[in-house]
């Protein structure tokens, strides 16, 4: 992984959504905040770290309308970059709503067939060399599926380059079935990626929903014979599996102290993980800290929670 002197520079990239929430307030009147995969750890990856040492960008394509105009100023506002934001006047940003049920388990309504973010690598947009400028990239399987197969094969060359030059590629599969044309494709376009990623985030469920089930032990022996040389496995309340070279040694994870809202959960996780990495820590203190974060995101309703909720950084005093 790529050391430095200065600021390391991570882009993320994916799409940020309208997200409408608390659908059943007394006052009949849903919580409107700004949310999306990608978004999100680039939140809690930027709470996580010193700007002085790293500075998150989000990358997507928005539209020239208000709600678009105060999607970027919430994204500025959060510490995270905006500058490789592309606006269309012909596009609007898409929305989503989190439903919950008794347990605190969440479904979406998801609004976004002709979403913006969809067009971020058309004409007039994105190149595939603005990556490079960047220390590393990260991306889930969500911002794969969102794109045209054209769209997605240039975005995984973008990666092969940055992982060819020792950067930071980082990886959550984040499979969404509705999103993909065929869980085949899906399947094909995945493990594309993975032979080009660095640093594996994906959740255990997903793996399993992917690829028909398979044990954890399947999952890690899959993704590090197509090269990825890190895993952290997410498996919820059980905490992640580690591999690096091999499989790293249990931890005793520490349950959240409520559940009130699983959104963001594994946003969270990566972006405490990613963020203790980047501050020299070892992969067992950074799944600590990502899980350690993923449970305090749990205990609050929506996708980004209070920054004065946020649990101390890994290194803090």
């Amino acid at each position: 992984m790529p050391t430095s002197s200065t600021a390391l520079r991570l882009a993320c990239l994916g799409e940020c959504m309208i997200e409408l929430s608390d659908l059943d307030a007394a006052d009949g009147r849903p919580a409107l905040g700004f949310a999306g995969d990608t978004l999100n750890t680039a939140i809690y990856l930027s709470r996580s770290v010193s700007s002085d040492a790293v500075s998150v960008d989000y990358v997507t394509a928005l539209g020239t309308d208000q709600l678009s105009d105060r999607m970027v100023a919430f994204i500025a506002g959060q510490g995270v970059g905006t500058g490789h934001i592309i606006r269309r006047e012909d596009r609007l940003p898409g929305l989503y709503a989190i439903e919950l049920d008794a347990h605190g388990e969440r479904s979406f309504r998801y609004w976004r067939s002709e979403a913006a973010a969809r067009s971020l690598f058309d004409a007039g947009g994105l190149a595939a060399g603005d990556l490079e400028h960047f220390d590393g990239l990260y991306l889930s399987g969500i911002s794969l599926a969102i794109l045209s197969p054209p769209a997605r094969q240039l975005l995984i060359r973008a990666a092969a380059t940055l992982k060819a030059a020792g950067k930071w590629v980082v990886f959550d599969s984040n499979y969404r079935p509705r999103l993909w044309e065929s869980v085949e494709v899906a399947r094909e376009t995945m493990k594309a990626m993975w032979h080009v990623t660095s640093l594996g985030l994906p959740s255990f469920d997903d793996e399993q929903a992917l690829w028909g089930g398979g044990t954890m032990d399947e999952v890690v022996t899959r993704l590090s014979g197509w090269g990825v040389p890190e895993i952290a496995c997410k498996n919820g309340a059980s905490g992640p599996t580690l591999w690096r070279g091999s499989v790293l040694d249990a931890q005793d994870y520490p349950s959240a102290a409520s559940v009130v809202d699983t959104t963001s959960a594994g946003d969270a996780f990566n972006g405490g993980y990613l963020g203790a990495r980047l501050g020299g820590a070892a992969p067992e203190e950074a799944a600590m800290a990502g899980h350690r974060l993923a449970g305090a995101v749990i205990g609050h309703r929506g996708a980004i929670i209070p920054l004065a909720a946020m649990p101390a950084p890994f290194g803090s005093a």
